[in-house]
């Protein structure tokens, strides 16, 4: 479990929570969660003794009122801010504020940027809680899945877990969706399988892309089209389609280089960042072209590109241009 999950899930289970918390990161779904839990736990259904504050539009006096009105017929009185600023810019007030704040009081800050230096963050460190909610790392989240999908008494065979990885990316929100789902469906089979990963699992448009560059490949053009028309049937723009594309080919070329170099398949993982089984399938896709049909697919997709930018081609049809030709031997 996340460091700093054991803290708050202490203080919900002791019952016992602090003045100020800040929550602050670039993962926005941990933060979210956290504070969900925090609000469900402290305030829970109770409107007059909460208050919340999104933005900078806000008044010192106003929350120093609310902080310091005694809770009606509750414990506390419960304040969340959300992207306030106060912790990149001026703060005049806030440091004092924090100082004088009720036992009676829990106030959680939600931020995406922060000063360390700052004379507010330092306040909030002194007399409360602050965690730094980054995403995790491929380790941590995949034993976050396996604990959200043991939580509801599953099991996962673990072709169907690599799949499910495969498939779904790593943004937080969307793997929490997918897994629900998941459970959901597979709720009374006790177990997790590869074909119910298939059917109920909707794949990131990075792994359908990634299915699409296998296809062409295999120099299967039909397949190939296909996966195109149902990437732009899901409105996804066809710049995007065409950017994840050459994305993938620059991978492709690093791959046939160090496998060239006769690297070992952990090592070229560990080198980007990649997980082993994602480097096999790539490994694997990258034997399917030669190292000059990659460049020159690479220096084909910029082209593209800059047609589309200057008005000289459509962009649906830019990427039609790009798979025909990559499609085509030799």
């Amino acid at each position: 479990m996340m460091k700093f999950m054991k803290k708050i899930n202490a203080d919900i289970k002791e019952h016992q929570f602090e003045r100020v918390y800040l929550l602050y990161g670039n993962e926005n779904f941990l933060k979210q969660s956290c504070k969900n839990r925090l609000k469900n736990a402290v305030a829970g259904e109770d409107t007059m003794n909460f208050m919340a504050v999104t933005g900078k539009e806000f008044d010192l006096t106003t929350l120093r009122d609310f902080t310091e009105t005694m809770p009606f017929f509750a414990e506390k009185r419960m304040l969340i801010m959300e992207d306030s600023g106060i912790f990149k810019g001026s703060a005049e007030g806030f440091p004092e504020w924090i100082d004088a704040l009720p036992e009676s009081a829990c106030v959680v800050f939600v931020e995406s940027e922060i000063d360390k230096r700052s004379r507010v963050y330092k306040r909030v460190q002194d007399k409360g809680y602050v965690s730094e909610m980054n995403h995790p790392d491929d380790a941590m989240l995949e034993k976050w899945i396996l604990q959200k999908i043991g939580a509801r008494k599953l099991n996962i065979t673990r072709d169907a877990f690599r799949r499910f990885l495969e498939i779904t990316g790593n943004e937080m929100d969307t793997l929490n969706n997918e897994i629900e789902k998941l459970c959901d469906y597979c709720e009374l089979n006790g177990n997790i399988t590869i074909e119910d990963v298939e059917l109920i699992v909707t794949p990131v448009v990075t792994s359908r892309v990634f299915e699409l560059v296998e296809q062409v490949a295999r120099g299967n053009h039909e397949r190939s089209m296909e996966l195109y028309y149902d990437l732009l049937s899901l409105k996804e723009p066809a710049m995007r389609i065409l950017f994840l594309i050459a994305r993938q080919l620059n991978q492709l070329v690093l791959i046939k280089d160090m496998l060239m170099q006769r690297k070992k398949r952990d090592e070229i993982a560990r080198a980007m960042s990649l997980k082993p089984f994602i480097v096999s399938k790539l490994s694997d896709q990258a034997a399917g072209f030669t190292l000059q049909k990659l460049k020159d697919s690479i220096r084909l997709a910029v082209e593209l590109e800059e047609a589309v930018k200057t008005g000289d081609l459509n962009e649906t049809m830019a990427v039609e241009i790009l798979i025909n030709r990559m499609t085509v031997r030799g």
